[in-house]
């Protein structure tokens, strides 16, 4: 069963389901799974395993472990499982944690129109919410024993995903043969089929502290923060004139990108000689790029001033590489059908002006592409929603592509 009257068919199941994914994501927003530091995974996991468990769906719970954060008040849990039989599989995978609210009542959800609103929402449980609901559907319809869905529901995207994705990964708890990967973040209504890397660095300086009247007995890490951080604008004026040659919106993110002093502090008091400094920097890399390269540029400088005497010690809190998917594989085009079909609209792949997950199963050799209901603009905002008519639509369009792409 192909062509109009399998999409009508999904469309059907989709809207069948529209208050119960109503309730699902309601649900979701309000469990805080804010991250840092990583509240309430347990919970989160445990109504999406009952979830599962109530379809009869396989599935485990996994708990990192002898990692940071694990063994103390914040464990980190994720999900994998599957459905169906066959070799050739389609993988979905989702992240359940949230940015930090800006008030404790965003995790209170609410209904405007048709827009869900409540943290999380557009980024990324609207979108997590459509996946269960797609393979919820393709487990009623059923189709032959030629492929199989398996899924990975996972926490610490927004920190990176070290115990997340990166853990599943590492430890080897991806199903194996996966061909190819499909997950829900908020594009804005276009495929991403490449990202961005990001090295993020906290620089901590030392001096040596002095009553203000006695200043030139001190040792100002102060300047030390200015004189490094105008030595690294100089950098960013070079690295600004890199573009990417892939499409992204809006179109002024096709630079490279390196921001200074997004956090910054120094100094105990007004009147003291500041001992401590310290400032972050955020380097945004373009796919033609290379993590190792920027990581080297950034350390070129430092190490000047490390050879000048300056006290200093880098840290990098964040890196994560770029990556890209052919927009011409087999998944990338049965996607981009799934989306017209349903949409009207044509469907276009651009890069994702930041870090996206695609990065950790495009590096294995899997085309992975993002597509998802949220607006990008809309997410991490303390105004944050999704419109409940996208969300059944990235359903249909989730459960369209796997038949579509495992030959039903």
């Amino acid at each position: 069963m192909m062509g109009e009257a399998l999409k009508k068919k999904i469309e059907e199941r989709v809207e069948a389901h529209r208050l119960d994914m109503i309730h699902t994501l309601s649900d979701l927003i309000e469990i805080p799974t804010s991250n840092p530091p990583g509240r309430a995974y347990k919970q989160c996991v445990d109504y999406l395993s009952g979830l599962l468990k109530k379809w009869n769906i396989s599935h485990r719970i996994v708990q990192a472990s002898g990692e940071k954060h694990t063994g103390d008040e914040f464990p980190r849990f994720f999900i994998v499982g599957e459905w169906g039989k066959g070799e050739k599989c389609l993988h979905y995978h989702g992240h359940y944690d949230v940015v930090p609210v800006q008030n404790e009542n965003q995790f209170k959800s609410f209904q405007t129109g048709s827009l869900i609103c409540g943290r999380g929402s557009a980024d990324m449980k609207g979108g997590l919410t459509s996946l269960l609901y797609a393979l919820r559907v393709i487990q009623k319809i059923g189709f032959k024993e030629l492929g199989k869905i398996t899924f990975s529901l996972v926490p610490d995207e927004e920190t990176g995903g070290g115990l997340g994705t990166r853990y599943l990964v590492e430890k080897k708890f991806l199903p194996k043969g996966i061909m190819g990967m499909l997950m829900p973040e908020p594009t804005s209504r276009v495929i991403w089929n490449a990202n961005k890397g990001a090295l993020t660095y906290r620089i901590f300086l030392r001096g040596r502290s002095a009553h203000a009247a006695l200043e030139s007995q001190g040792e100002n890490a102060f300047k030390y923060l200015i004189d490094i951080a105008q030595s690294l604008f100089s950098l960013r004026e070079m690295i600004k004139r890199r573009k990417t040659k892939i499409p992204v919106s809006p179109p002024d993110a096709n630079r490279s990108s390196l921001l200074i002093g997004g956090q910054t502090g120094s100094g105990a008091s007004f009147n003291v000689v500041p001992e401590h400094a310290f400032f972050t920097i955020d380097r945004r890399i373009n796919p033609e790029e290379s993590l190792d390269e920027a990581k080297k540029e950034i350390e070129a400088v430092l190490d000047d001033y490390r050879k000048k005497g300056v006290s200093l010690k880098a840290e990098i809190i964040q890196e994560g590489e770029s990556s890209f998917a052919d927009p011409e594989s087999e998944l990338a085009l049965v996607l981009k059908q799934s989306i017209e079909e349903v949409t009207s609209e044509t469907a276009r792949f651009e890069l994702c002006p930041g870090l996206c997950e695609i990065r950790f199963f495009n590096r294995l050799g899997i085309p992975s592409y993002a597509y998802g209901p949220g607006l990008l603009e809309a997410a991490h905002s303390p105004n944050e929603c999704v419109d409940i008519n996208k969300v059944l639509e990235c359903a249909v369009i989730c459960t369209l592509t796997a038949y579509k792409f495992l030959g039903d």
